[in-house]
């Protein structure tokens, strides 16, 4: 999904394929994202069969949501029609959740 928005969005992947594994009875994960300043940034995540909902937020260092994906589905994106962006650097998180359902889950971050 995220390579066939590529063209349209102008972003690039910014690093490796990040995975995990959770169920809706376990707390969300955290993974870093050193966000720079005057770049805007996507989430593409995909979760496998067990998972029903997949939620994704990304959060600055403040612990403040800049972003989040509005769907209750297992093929989140942060933000579905746009970016997150930042105007100063910031050491944010992105935040993943399974709503319903159990398993393993992959997500990439797109920036321009």
């Amino acid at each position: 999904m995220a390579r066939a928005c590529a063209k349209a969005t102008k972003m690039t992947l910014a690093g490796k394929t990040l995975t995990g594994k959770q169920g809706d009875q376990d707390p969300p994960q955290t993974f870093p994202l050193t966000a720079e300043a005057n770049h805007c940034y996507r989430v593409y995540a995909q979760a496998s069969e067990g998972i029903r909902d997949l939620d994704l937020a990304i959060k600055d260092s403040t612990g403040a949501v800049a972003g989040e994906d509005s769907t209750d589905n297992a093929s989140p994106v942060i933000v579905e029609d746009g970016a997150v962006c930042f105007k100063e650097a910031d050491r944010a998180a992105i935040v993943v959740s399974v709503g319903l359902g159990k398993g393993t889950y992959a997500l990439q971050v797109w920036r321009d």
